[in-house]
């Protein structure tokens, strides 16, 4: 982590038209519209990430290297150490920075707030900053002169929703269900538990809500903990998908499989792998390879001088047994069945 990483190569995404199911902005406030300005001599794209070991950001990186290479442009990654490594990731960008050598910077933060200050000198430079997945707090963006030329992101609340929805579907009306969430004050995680909660609500009974900190492990043991205290639970949510695949160990670890389910955020592969063999009924993709690859789309647009929306939707897919297999063949990127509008690409055709 943190070192510069060199292209590698990827398969450009396939787009083909079928049905569509599209999130809304995830941003926690929506910025004003931007017109980013033309970009100074620097042109290189400089992408600022989590840690790249963990698979749904490294699927991040996969997109935003398939789209550089696409479009014939650079990009740079550098990635934090861990999940709350505030500033070493804003030591990262400072660097970044005082090279001279960007144009515009695509940033997954650590926190809404850990890269404001290193953020404040691109601002001041006029050059464009795309910010993916985690919102920066825009009203904190403000005190710090710091403008955010564009979102890209999935709602956090609809994507939870659909999990909740689908929920409801596979357990008996009034079954207990427990929430394990990432890191306690994370913006994310909270919205997805509400979004689950609020579809669930008057369908299904959520007995708590614990957090995890996003670790496998911690979410493993907070089942295991949840099972031994409600006997009768017969259903957990989570927020990502690697805490989903530590709460399944403890469902097989507790012989209830079959009896106890599990959906999560994300759709990393070893987890759509154990949709397809049923042992998770579903798992809502979110596609963060889409996230990468838009964010180059939106830089090249954006050092093209054009205006960038505000926020741009990313989508979300719910993938059952039947479509896991589908799902899997081009792995991490969206399958061929389905459908989303690409509004950057059309920007810097």
């Amino acid at each position: 982590m943190g070192s510069v990483r060199g292209l590698r190569s990827y398969s450009p995404l396939a787009i083909l038209p079928v049905l569509a199911l599209l999130a809304g902005c995830g941003a926690a406030a929506t910025p004003a519209p931007t017109t980013a300005p033309s970009a100074p001599a620097p042109s290189k794209i400089a992408f600022v990430i989590k840690p790249l070991d963990n698979t749904y950001f490294g699927a991040m990186g996969k997109g935003a290297d398939a789209a550089a290479q696409k479009l014939g442009v650079t990009v740079t990654t550098v990635a934090a150490k861990t999940l709350t490594d505030n500033a070493g990731q804003a030591s990262q960008v400072a660097s970044l920075i005082v090279s001279g050598e960007y144009g515009c910077y695509i940033v997954n933060p650590v926190s809404p707030t850990n890269l404001l200050q290193p953020l404040a000198d691109v601002t001041a430079k006029g050059q464009p900053i795309i910010n993916i997945d985690l919102p920066i707090d825009l009203t904190a963006a403000k005190s710090a002169n710091v403008t955010v030329t564009s979102y890209l992101g999935s709602d956090n609340v609809a994507t939870g929703a659909a999990a909740g929805e689908q929920m409801a579907k596979i357990l008996p009306a009034g079954s207990k269900v427990a929430l394990i969430g990432g890191l306690a004050a994370d913006p994310g995680s909270l919205a997805r538990m509400k979004g689950f909660s609020d579809a669930v609500s008057g369908k299904l009974v959520v007995t708590q809500t614990v957090a995890a900190d996003a670790d496998r492990l911690k979410a493993q043991q907070a089942a295991t903990q949840i099972m031994n205290g409600t006997p009768d639970i017969k259903g957990f949510f989570t927020v990502s998908g690697d805490m989903s695949l530590g709460i399944s160990q403890a469902i097989a670890s507790a012989g209830k499989q079959g009896s106890v389910v599990v959906i999560g955020i994300d759709g990393t592969e070893p987890q759509l792998k154990e949709v397809q063999s049923g042992v998770q009924p579903a798992a809502v993709e979110q596609f963060p390879y889409l996230m990468g690859w838009q964010g180059v789309e939106a830089c090249v647009a954006a050092m093209k001088g054009k205006t960038i929306p505000a926020n741009v939707p990313t989508p979300v897919l719910v993938v059952t047994k039947d479509t896991a297999a589908d799902a899997l063949a081009v792995y991490p990127a969206p399958p061929a069945s389905f459908n989303y509008t690409d509004v950057l690409a059309d920007l810097i055709k």
